[in-house]
């Protein structure tokens, strides 16, 4: 049976009101490993071959990140189950703040086994969002419903953290998302979709029938933040102001162990180590690549942080996992 995380205490919620004035991330994605097991075209933020970041040095990004702030990670890739000290990691993550923070790992989910979810059990995860984008493998995704049932049914039998399935939308997976969302109703998970996107992040698809699945499903709380700026994107008007976070709030570490602002814009880096209070405030300003910025996480905390008024009833929603079914469980 699933168990939603107990990281989300009072202490959580304080120390994250205090980002909202503050200089400091709250929210950092980790890259554990360049390296994938897959090749989806629409991807491009993976290294085939590349080599795996020593577990030590992994962890003293943690120990850095968190002296800055961080309270929630994302542990990613390529596939971060290519790491054999991935487990060891989320322990490593979940010690800090005496657990009151959150750890996600987002993964293809092809590389899952019960002895890896035993692990993670044990190490404290507190989600896992496994990436799976269509019924049948396409021409742009390998990850395929086809392929991952009886590990996903595995997950919802092992799993001690909450899941969520999301799918990349584009013009392969659109016409059977319906369906696909029937094949998976008896399983305990949350579901969203992320709106493909192209090189710099910016939206890169369009039209009326994406339009007609945002308003039947909605996607996952950091884009409902910004429900109307997607409706106008997916119309092809990019003229809605708003300023992203990134480098600020929210900090991307390349497998180099470099702080980027996103996993799309690559130009603005910084050592982690050599991160400090002036580097963070000197990204809280407009950036070029705002229009057409289709990036869920990096909207989730830039809307989250820089609306906190207007954005509070789905922040709580979303750090409490009130918005959140699990098939009754």
């Amino acid at each position: 049976m699933i168990k939603y995380p107990m990281a989300v205490d009072m202490r959580f919620v304080l120390t994250g009101a205090k980002r909202v004035f503050d200089s400091r991330p709250m929210y950092a994605q980790l890259v554990v490993t360049d390296d994938c097991n897959l090749t989806c075209a629409y991807c491009d933020e993976y290294t085939a071959k590349a080599p795996l970041p020593p577990l030590d040095e992994l962890k003293r990004r943690v120990d850095i990140l968190d002296r800055l702030g961080v309270q929630v990670y994302d542990l990613l890739g390529g596939e971060p189950l290519l790491h054999p000290g991935l487990p060891e990691l989320v322990r490593h993550a979940k010690s800090k703040r005496g657990g009151s923070n959150l750890v996600t790992i987002i993964s293809n989910g092809f590389l899952l086994t019960e002895r890896i979810v035993r692990d993670l059990n044990a190490a404290g995860l507190d989600f896992m969002q496994v990436s799976v984008d269509s019924i049948e493998p396409t021409s742009l995704s390998q990850k395929a419903l086809k392929t991952l049932m009886p590990r996903l049914e595995m997950l919802a039998k092992e799993a001690r953290f909450q899941v969520e399935v999301q799918t990349v939308l584009n013009e392969t997976t659109r016409d059977s998302y319906a369906q696909f969302r029937d094949m998976l109703q008896g399983l305990p998970f949350a579901f969203g979709f992320s709106i493909m996107h192209g090189r710099g992040g910016r939206i890169a698809i369009q039209g009326s029938e994406y339009l007609s699945l945002l308003e039947k499903y909605g996607v996952f709380e950091g884009v409902n933040f910004y429900g109307q700026h997607l409706r106008e994107m997916l119309k092809g008007d990019f003229s809605r102001p708003w300023r992203c976070l990134a480098g600020l709030k929210f900090l991307y570490v390349n497998g180099k162990g470099e702080a980027q602002w996103c996993g799309q814009q690559r130009d603005c880096r910084r050592k982690v180590e050599d991160i400090d209070l002036a580097w963070l405030r000197s990204n809280r300003r407009h950036k070029p690549c705002e229009p057409g910025c289709a990036l869920g996480c990096v909207r989730l905390i830039s809307a989250t942080l820089g609306e906190p008024f207007q954005t509070m009833g789905a922040s709580l929603s979303l750090a409490l996992g009130l918005g959140r079914k699990a098939g009754g469980r």
